[in-house]
């Protein structure tokens, strides 16, 4: 496994530094690249990283329309900062990741309003589509060609079923999260089903933990959509990634 290119030498380079600091590390200074684009140029990946499990995020795209907006957020974060050593901590971050119970009361910030909010008022497991039954969190034995369903109901959108499915190597585990049932902004249907995909790869560089997360949608093209849609997943990537590195 490999990262290439100036772009990522410079994030073993970071992440070598923060390693070295002994003061609290906080989840802004992880991160590496943040990027976001609406209409052109939405498809190319600028800053996926070359590992196998993000290589597969360049096919997940499954719809025939091509999406309107993408974002991507690359950190690297020390594991000294998370109180761990530097062996391989993939099965933790596996069940980590398969704990959506866990996201239920997950903040975060709001730009508009300037404040904190609560991201996710209920988070959990279901039996699938259709089923929103609770059931206990799927956390046993590795990830790999796992799929699970997941009912949230959130701040900004209402009450979503996702299907998440899962690939787990030795140094990688990575998550697919498409939504099955629409995203709506008021009485808009912002997003139809299948039309909003993330992707989560954490990868295991020894004495750092690098993340790649990327958001890709398809939305009307409505002007008060799109700075809303902008800000929102955004503020929702960045809010799963430190409610990941809480849990440790």
């Amino acid at each position: 496994m490999k990262v290439t290119g100036k772009k990522y030498r410079m994030i073993f380079l970071l992440g070598a530094v923060l390693a070295c600091h002994s003061f609290a590390f906080t989840p802004e200074e992880g991160k590496i690249v943040q990027e976001t684009r609406y209409k052109t140029g939405t498809t190319e990946f600028l800053h996926l990283p070359d590992t196998p499990l993000n290589a597969e995020i360049k096919n997940s795209w499954k719809n025939a329309e091509e999406p309107s907006f993408m974002a991507e957020i690359l950190y690297s974060i020390p594991k000294e900062a998370l109180g761990l050593d530097s062996g391989n901590c993939i099965e933790l971050s596996s069940k980590i990741i398969r704990s959506a119970s866990k996201m239920q009361g997950v903040t975060y910030y709001s730009r508009r309003e300037k404040k904190e909010k609560v991201l996710y008022k209920s988070a959990y497991t279901i039996k699938g589509p259709g089923d929103r039954t609770k059931i206990p969190d799927q956390t046993e034995g590795s990830a790999d060609g796992k799929v699970i369903y997941v009912f949230q109901d959130d701040n900004s959108f209402g009450k979503i079923d996702y299907k998440i499915s899962y690939r787990q190597t030795e140094k990688e585990v990575g998550a697919e999260f498409i939504n099955i049932t629409p995203l709506y902004v008021g009485p808009i249907k912002a997003v139809a089903e299948n039309m909003l995909l993330v992707n989560f790869v954490i990868t295991d560089l020894g004495d750092n933990l690098m993340i790649y997360m990327t958001v890709r949608s398809k939305f009307p093209a409505i002007s008060f959509l799109e700075s809303t849609m902008n800000e929102t997943f955004i503020s929702r990537l960045d809010a799963i990634y430190k409610w990941f590195i809480s849990q440790f």
